[in-house]
């Protein structure tokens, strides 16, 4: 079945796979043809991760014509729980900075699960000036 693979910046692209194809022969073949390498590439339908380990008949929604969302993850140079850290250590104490990172944390992953594929997408957008 042909299936389409939607990249963030609004390129799409096809891909073949049958019932028994693994998430991750997906990804190898998205590296192949697109140079992204493995360990950046998160697979989503209707907004859930597709595991590695799982193949495509172990998602009934994964259908002929279906899209997936490919979200590309950088490497972080540094992560935002450091940045964070050393921003809030100017100020405060290390207990105290320490607290406020696990706070900030919590917020902005709960508000982060909120968000759709799509609210993201158009965030990323608008900061990016596209």
């Amino acid at each position: 079945m042909q299936i389409t693979i939607k990249l963030l910046k609004g390129q799409d692209f096809s891909l073949d796979v049958e019932p028994n194809t693994l998430i991750s022969d997906m990804k190898k073949e998205i590296e192949r043809r697109l140079q992204i390498p493995l360990a950046e590439q998160k697979l989503l339908l209707l907004g859930r991760t597709l595991k590695d380990e799982s193949t495509v008949s172990a998602y009934p929604n994964i259908h002929e014509g279906c899209k997936l969302n490919l979200v590309v993850m950088r490497p972080r140079i540094e992560g935002l729980r450091e940045i964070l850290k050393k921003s809030f250590g100017k100020y405060y104490n290390e207990p105290q900075a320490d607290n406020l990172v696990t706070a900030f944390m919590i917020d902005f992953e709960m508000n982060l699960k909120q968000m759709s594929v799509d609210d993201i997408e158009r965030l990323s957008e608008s900061l990016i000036g596209v």
